[in-house]
């Protein structure tokens, strides 16, 4: 066993949390990019959050992240209406501005992440600048309402590298250039199925109030150190199906398979949302499998292969 498999175990999803489907008449299409990336289509929008497809090892994290072009071909599609981002450390906004660049689409978040798109050279008509107290925004047929939320304690019990970023940087940054930011959860409302978005481990629960979601993508990174975490989300939000999410280690390329960073419980994750909402489901994907989730049914399916 290498060192990287002893530090950050292998982690295969079991079968039964793998439900297959054929994928006719999706709502909504999702793709896991790891950490807490995804792509989000409907038939008309194409939607990326969160992406972080360059994972630098261990050894290259010190160094200035300089954002991957060749796995940013390989995994992120040819067209994107926007790019969206729940904070700013660089798991999250370090590719980015360099995908909304390569893509033609819109960088979207907070002053912190703007300043990164402004880093790249983003024309101002490209950042859509987020203020702490949330937004709401329209692209094609998704509306996606910023929800104000927190940071999971992640780190000896703290939130790493804190604070906003001012001015435009120069980038690409190092790991501790990408501050925080400020966090939101995002509700993505499609025509016909709600997702919601929770990139960190923790949560404003007054913001939530009189909000729901068919599909919830909870972040395990941290959860631990929130009380009641899995409780208080689905609670407020109802969903239907759960997909966990930011569970990986993410110091080495997709390709090398997924495994878990340390102290991440995902079986405990599963029983914590069947005791808290048994009538949902859960799926727990591998990188880059398409789940499918249609209008009639939204506990949703792993698009089964070809």
């Amino acid at each position: 066993m290498s060192l990287y498999e002893r530090l950050f175990p292998r982690f295969r999803p079991k079968r039964e949390l793998r439900p297959e489907g054929s994928g006719a008449g999706w709502g909504v299409r999702l793709r896991w990019l790891g950490t807490a990336g995804f792509v989000v289509e409907t038939p008309e929008t194409t939607l990326l959050v969160d992406p972080f497809v360059t994972r630098p090892s261990l050894g290259r994290i010190v160094q200035r992240i300089v954002p991957d072009e060749r796995a940013i071909a390989r995994h992120i599609p040819a067209k994107i209406d926007a790019v969206l981002c729940g904070h700013s450390h660089y798991d999250h906004v370090a590719d980015a501005p360099r995908i909304a660049k390569l893509t033609n689409a819109r960088l979207v978040g907070s002053p912190s992440t703007c300043a990164w798109g402004r880093a790249e050279g983003l024309p101002e008509n490209r950042l859509v600048q987020i203020p702490a107290s949330g937004a709401l925004v329209r692209f094609g047929d998704i509306e996606v309402r910023f929800v104000p939320s927190r940071h999971g304690k992640v780190a000896f019990g703290r939130v790493p590298f804190g604070g906003e970023v001012r001015g435009t940087p120069r980038g690409p940054g190092r790991v501790w250039h990408y501050r925080m930011g400020g966090a939101f959860g995002l509700l993505i409302k499609t025509p016909s199925v709600s997702v919601y978005h929770n990139g960190s481990a923790d949560l404003v629960d007054a913001e939530l109030e009189g909000e729901s979601a068919d599909v919830l993508l909870a972040c395990l990174a941290g959860r631990k150190g929130t009380e009641n975490y899995v409780g208080r989300l689905v609670s407020a939000l109802g969903p239907k199906l759960v997909i966990p999410t930011h569970h990986d280690a993410f110091f080495a390329p997709l390709e090398r398979g997924l495994h878990l960073l340390p102290g991440i419980d995902v079986e405990g994750f599963v029983s914590d949302v069947f005791v808290r909402s048994p009538g949902a489901s859960v799926i727990t994907p591998d990188y880059e499998e398409a789940i499918c989730v249609p209008p009639d049914d939204a506990r949703g399916a792993v698009l089964a292969p070809s």
